[in-house]
């Protein structure tokens, strides 16, 4: 932070342009006079006055002309440094640009006792109107449980209970598959088949309860992509595309493909996941405008109990969580997912939701 020069004083002369150079980005052409320069670098040669240490002279008690000769680079480069820092805050907030990404210099030309001129652009967020994202109409799919659904989980269940038993001296060894009866039931932990069918109907049931909720879920996300059209930045495409690429990678290798398989995969499937990062980016900022015009937030209890859970699934102390996701910058994006999370809740709760066939609301 300055100690003795403020942008609104050392910018007054200020030369400023914004422009839309692409869907996304602003280009940026700034003109500092010398006299914008002066201030900053006052401050920066009075930091070095007192830190610089020169043979002959107490740490601080240095010349200020000795401390420019010695350490000329390192001054210019950092009033550089600050000046470019505080031009660009002063553009963000009186430009009202929501950058996604760091200002990226493309021209500069920089002299201590002329001024600067550069020229830089930045991605930023992209500007649309919401469409109406309240009643949204969702077709929900029955959910039934057939015989035979039960009985192949049963028999898979039989399958997993299998035991490898000697049939004879030097003969190999038998799959044995249990009889689907009490005493089967008994081993799994109920009294009777019949109460072990009804537990098996149950899970199946729940399975495609939440199958059904997760298909709702994503239909409503259709519509709202269908429903809004805008671009978006670039950068985080390439970094959400970069995700999915590894996480595609290891997917692959966990499936037992090798390094040379890999590769082959990736290149089949490279242009789906980048549109499938576009589409998330865009499902992202659609989301959050939502929980932006709904007020919808965050508490500090649905914080700790999202850490506690991820401390439960990886084996660790929250607080080791925390500091994890905190080194490597995810923090933000654990209080992002939560409030998305709530934002489709809230969507859901809010759309039109007809059961399969029938085409009466729920």
């Amino acid at each position: 932070m300055m100690r003795n020069s403020t942008p609104e004083n050392n910018f007054r002369e200020a030369k400023i342009s914004v422009t839309q150079s692409a869907p996304c980005q602003q280009q940026l052409r700034i003109k500092l006079p010398a006299q914008a320069v002066q201030p900053v670098r006052e401050v920066v040669v009075g930091e070095f006055q007192r830190e610089a240490t020169i043979p002959g002279f107490r740490r601080g008690k240095a010349p200020r002309e000795l401390v420019e000769r010695k350490y000329p680079g390192e001054i210019r480069e950092e009033t550089l440094r600050r000046l470019t820092r505080e031009v660009f805050e002063r553009v963000q907030t009186e430009r009202n640009l929501k950058p996604v990404g760091p200002f990226e210099v493309i021209r500069l030309d920089f002299d201590e006792a002329k001024g600067l001129e550069l020229e830089a652009h930045v991605e930023v967020e992209p500007e649309f109107r919401l469409a109406e994202y309240r009643g949204i109409r969702l077709t929900k799919p029955g959910v039934t449980v057939s015989p035979e659904e039960i009985e192949q989980a049963l028999k898979q269940l039989q399958e997993s209970m299998a035991e490898l038993v000697p049939v004879g001296e030097g003969k190999p060894k038998e799959k044995r598959v249990p009889s689907l009866d009490d005493e089967f039931a008994k081993d799994v932990g109920f009294e009777n088949v019949e109460q072990l069918k009804v537990h098996v109907e149950a899970k199946l049931r729940e399975r495609k309860t939440a199958e059904a909720t997760q298909g709702l879920e994503q239909s409503l996300c259709e519509a709202l992509l269908a429903r809004h059209t805008f671009d978006v930045p670039q950068q985080l495409v390439t970094r959400q595309t970069e995700r999915l690429t590894r996480d595609f990678q290891v997917r692959c290798l966990l499936a037992g493909f090798s390094d040379e398989k890999v590769k082959e995969e990736l290149a089949k499937y490279t242009e789906q996941l980048r549109t499938s990062a576009a589409r998330y980016v865009k499902l992202a900022f659609i989301l959050d405008r939502i929980a932006e015009a709904e007020n919808i937030s965050v508490t500090q209890d649905e914080l700790v109990d999202r850490l506690w859970k991820l401390a439960k699934r990886w084996g660790k102390d929250p607080a080791e969580v925390r500091r994890l996701l905190d080194a490597r910058g995810l923090w933000p994006s654990i209080l992002s997912s939560i409030r998305q999370e709530k934002t489709i809740g809230f969507l859901m709760s809010a759309a039109q939701v007809v059961e399969s066939g029938s085409g009466t609301p729920e």
